[in-house]
């Protein structure tokens, strides 16, 4: 038996007290924590449900389109969303059939503008998921209002069938994208267009003649719109028919007689004495210019002669309707008499008489000429010019002859 002397047996006293003063100290805190932590849990432990995940959410027309997954928990039994400063909810039931399920809710919206909402899942018993937040906007009538269709600047129909609806831009700030053209082709179907917001023209292919075509504006107001805004449709719509056809040689000019070089007189075209103006009379009315034909007078510039009364028209048969006759690509100076003009009979009226004799006359520098025919005519359509020899000059590189729409 091993003895101790009193100095040691007193220390280890005084360690044994002070580790059973640790440990019960130990316990009763213990205790308190335990008892602390049965306050909170006092009704049952806390059990949340799995919040709906990867939660995503659309813009719409009156209302927003909410997308999410239900995940693993088989316990969910509904889906709650709270919007409107938590003062409208709806409740969607969950009855789950995968480990995984889609949800793929619309939800009405009154009110126009940003939304912010707040969605809950739940289980039977009542306990909810953690919130998950969103927001998405909704689009009403106050956007609606704001909308309207896009311009048309012309439309025309070709002799090969093709219609083509020239169009007028467009803000891109209201979400505009895209027009929509129904028209009835040469089989009698209905047949509709879609034209991008950027493209400047729409093509309408074997496009019936004499028929109507309709046309709306489409709108998405943000990439993450849902619902495409349609306005109503503008009915009744006609092209104008491409006449040109009727005509002989429109350009680009080809040439009857020239000097293998650069003047000539043009083919298909009656052309007076007084047009023929180059090498002693010869030409006039045709010029090669930069390898491409074009209708020409000129004077001066070394030719000595000036146009005095030159003549250039053809004589066809037109229906009762309204014309335009168009140029492209004129290049002039100023000075002299320039007319485009249009007369009954076989024959254009001298630069003189244009005025009191022509059916209708523009000048030259309009660009086109506009007219009116109230039964069938043959008419007489073309060019009226007299210049000096100062260098004076004017060209044209095509001709379109048009007939409006009814």
């Amino acid at each position: 038996m091993i003895k101790m002397n009193n100095y040691k047996l007193k220390k280890y006293r005084k360690l044994t007290v002070a580790a059973l003063l640790i440990l019960v100290a130990g316990v009763y805190s213990a205790c308190t924590k335990q008892d602390d932590f049965k306050k909170f849990v006092a009704g049952g432990e806390i059990s949340y449900t799995g919040k709906l995940d990867s939660v995503k959410m659309y813009s719409g027309d009156s209302r927003v389109l909410l997308k999410g997954l239900f995940l693993a928990d088989p316990k969910v039994v509904s889906c709650k969303i709270f919007w409107n400063n938590m003062k409208d909810s709806l409740v969607i039931p969950v009855v789950k059939k995968n480990v995984i399920d889609t949800l793929n809710y619309s939800i009405p919206i009154k009110t126009e503008g940003l939304q912010n909402f707040i969605i809950y899942t739940y289980d039977k018993m009542g306990n909810k998921s953690i919130p998950v937040y969103a927001n998405a906007r909704s689009y009403g009538d106050r956007y609606k209002a704001s909308l309207s269709n896009r311009a048309v600047s012309g439309g025309e129909r070709a002799s090969d069938g093709t219609a083509t609806i020239q169009w007028l831009g467009m803000d891109k700030l209201t979400g505009v994208f895209a027009t929509e053209i129904q028209y009835t082709n040469t089989s009698d179907n209905l047949v509709t267009v879609r034209t991008p917001i950027d493209s400047t023209r729409s093509v309408l292919k074997n496009y019936k003649s004499g028929s109507t075509y309709k046309y709306r504006t489409l709108f998405l107001p943000d990439t993450n719109c849902v619902d495409t805004f349609k306005v109503d449709y503008i009915t009744n719509l006609s092209v104008d028919e491409d006449m040109t056809s009727l005509l002989s040689n429109a350009g680009p000019f080809v040439r009857d007689t020239w000097d293998g070089s650069r003047w000539g007189t043009l083919a298909g075209w009656i052309t007076s004495a007084g047009a023929k103006n180059i090498n002693n009379n010869l030409y006039g009315g045709y010029e090669l210019r930069s390898g491409v034909g074009v209708l020409s007078f000129e004077s001066g510039w070394g030719i000595n002669t000036p146009v005095t009364n030159g003549l250039i028209y053809q004589t066809i048969t037109l229906p009762a309707g309204k014309y335009t006759f168009r140029l492209s690509g004129l290049d002039q100076n100023s000075g002299g008499s320039r007319y485009i003009a249009v007369a009954a009979g076989n024959t254009l009226p001298n630069v003189t008489n244009i005025p009191t004799a022509a059916i209708a006359y523009s000048n030259i520098s309009s660009g086109e000429l506009n007219f009116s025919l109230s039964q069938q005519t043959t008419v007489s359509i073309g060019f009226a010019v007299s210049i000096d020899n100062s260098g004076q000059y004017l060209k044209i590189k095509s001709v379109k002859l048009l007939k409006w729409a009814k």
